[in-house]
């Protein structure tokens, strides 16, 4: 059995929002999500342990999510959602969809109430799927009760845009992805610094794998950045904090694209695929001092330390 282990670090978010008081805040149920625009709660967003799930199963959370928000998030409510939805693109079979329907119904969501209770629930309760031979099939699902519960009070949430989430080709920028989407638009925050194992966590990196930062800097954040740099409407930046000669933290820097950036950014989801890791390779990186300033950074275009260890 899958666990994902849910802490929601609320302080990231409430830092200068003032004397707002809780029934000021908007609930993430009560905003109409757009057609192509997934209105995603917190609580579906920073979990960990989610690093045995495939690209593919991170991003049919986020779709089985919207897919419900646009239909009416109640409980004991079933969902129906085309199956063609779920399946990346330009792949014609079902075995991708339903190993990420099973993978999401051994997924176990553990949320630390505000009361101090824990809540465990699966994030996918029972669903009905058609025949892989019969064409435009659906898949009929529901949520857990005390998901559903936990959800309603949700004040907290990230705007993901579905086309720029499919396009993806690692499950890593999906996760930093999302993850950047609830602070992109934050305007009295612009970077936060995490633990090594908290960035870890928060992109899903299997626990073992990468165990230098060299290696993680190699195989995942350097692709990572790079790929939501190309199609996201913000850039970001990773950079290590050292303790001596270890890096201890992380530092993450974000900032909206300019017009032409975003033009840009659109050509790029508009391609394929297949060789946006090569095309992406001609692009051009800046070396920094391990901690720059935010605002050198920002001056400077903003980009990726080239530090291996």
């Amino acid at each position: 059995m899958k666990i994902f282990t849910f802490s929601f670090h609320r302080n990231i978010y409430d830092v200068g929002m003032g004397d707002e008081s809780p029934k000021d805040r908007v609930l993430t149920l009560n905003i109409r999500p757009r057609d192509r625009e997934a209105i995603k709660p917190a609580e579906l967003i920073q979990v960990s342990g989610h690093h045995e799930l495939t690209l593919n199963a991170r991003r049919a959370i986020t779709i089985l999510w919207h897919n419900a928000h646009r239909q009416g998030v109640e409980e004991g409510r079933d969902y129906t959602i085309e199956i063609d939805d779920l399946k990346p693109d330009g792949h014609k079979g079902y075995e991708m969809v339903e190993e990420a329907v099973e993978a999401l119904m051994r997924t176990i969501l553990t949320l630390h109430l505000p009361d101090g209770r824990t809540r465990r629930v699966q994030f996918l309760g029972g669903n009905d799927l058609d025949d892989p031979e019969r064409p435009a099939g659906v898949l009929t699902y529901s949520f857990d009760k005390r998901l559903v519960a936990v959800l309603q009070d949700s004040t907290i949430w990230g705007k993901i845009a579905i086309p720029i989430l499919m396009a993806f080709s690692s499950k890593y920028a999906v996760s930093l992805y999302e993850n950047l989407a609830q602070l992109a638009n934050l305007s009295h925050k612009t970077f936060h610094e995490y633990t090594l194992d908290e960035f870890r966590g928060l992109l899903g990196v299997p626990p073992g794998r990468y165990k230098t930062f060299g290696e993680l800097n190699k195989h995942v954040l350097k692709p990572t950045v790079a790929e939501i740099n190309a199609i996201a409407p913000f850039n970001v930046s990773v950079l290590p904090v050292k303790q001596g000669k270890r890096v201890a933290a992380i530092k993450v820097g974000w900032w909206p694209k300019d017009s032409e950036a975003l033009h840009e950014a659109g050509k790029e989801l508009e391609r394929s695929k297949v060789g946006r890791r090569a095309r992406l390779a001609g692009t051009v990186e800046y070396v920094f001092a391990p901690m720059p300033s935010t605002n050198r950074l920002t001056r400077q275009g903003g980009s990726f330390l080239d530090l291996d260890e």
